[in-house]
């Protein structure tokens, strides 16, 4: 057994991958892009292998109104592989807070943290500090519909980040390799991708593209990946997200 404790055999398969996914989305550990207590924003997903070892990551960015302001906005990793220390999933060591205030002028209001502050000009984003834009008309432009007439809501305000920021929603080299092993080859990143709707009790393994990712995983074979349903993973397709 290595450090990560994984499991010293020669190969492994589409359907074991497969198995886990939808163990994990039984157990309501698999990400449900319109999570009714989270608004998404951003997601990416990874995948990873070798002859022995698999990994698959998505990162689900999004605001989770229940933490308010910089609390609430989150990278959360959901990461699943037969090479991992943790239970496959995601647990509190994979969120990753990704914003804060940027100077003594609160970013969000202090009422209720669910909504720009009128006075704050910049924040922090990762390492970089960046402008806020107040102006409606730029989050319309983006197709964002502003659901207060006096307000931009948090959510809004970072969908409108979307695509230009989307590097630095995402999670460094080093936050992935503290979490599953260093020499492990990256096969796969896809920014797009036609996800399963869990909440109508859809599993991955019903997905053609997990379906297709499994078969990567499982050949080393990239060309196993051919899809053809629309990507849907943009916030736009899962207005309920973040509405309980």
């Amino acid at each position: 057994m290595g450090i990560f404790g994984f499991r010293k055999k020669k190969e492994y398969s589409a359907k074991e991958i497969l198995r886990q996914l939808d163990d994990c989305a039984m157990g309501f550990t698999f990400p449900m892009l319109d999570n009714g207590y989270i608004y998404p924003v951003h997601s990416k997903l990874s995948a990873y292998r070798d002859e022995r070892r698999w990994v698959l990551i998505i990162e689900a960015i999004g605001f989770n109104y229940r933490g308010g302001g910089h609390n609430g906005i989150t990278n959360c990793l959901h990461i699943y592989g037969n090479c991992i220390e943790t239970a496959p999933g995601t647990d509190n060591d994979n969120f990753l807070y990704i914003t804060d205030d940027s100077s003594v002028v609160p970013t969000f209001d202090q009422e209720y943290l669910e909504s720009l502050n009128p006075k704050a000009k910049t924040m922090i984003l990762r390492d970089k500090e960046i402008t806020i834009n107040h102006n409606r008309e730029f989050y319309l432009n983006k197709g964002i519909e502003l659901e207060e007439e006096s307000k931009i809501l948090v959510w809004e305000f970072l969908r409108g980040l979307v695509p230009e920021f989307n590097s630095d929603f995402e999670a460094t080299e080093e936050e992935i390799r503290a979490r599953i092993p260093r020499d492990l080859p990256r096969i796969m990143e896809l920014s797009e991708w036609h996800h399963p709707d869990c909440v109508n009790s859809e599993l991955p393994s019903m997905n053609e593209t997990f379906k297709h990712l499994a078969k990567v995983l499982e050949t080393g074979q990239t060309e196993f990946y051919r899809p053809t349903k629309k990507p849907n993973n943009h916030w736009i397709n899962w207005p309920d997200g973040g509405t309980l």
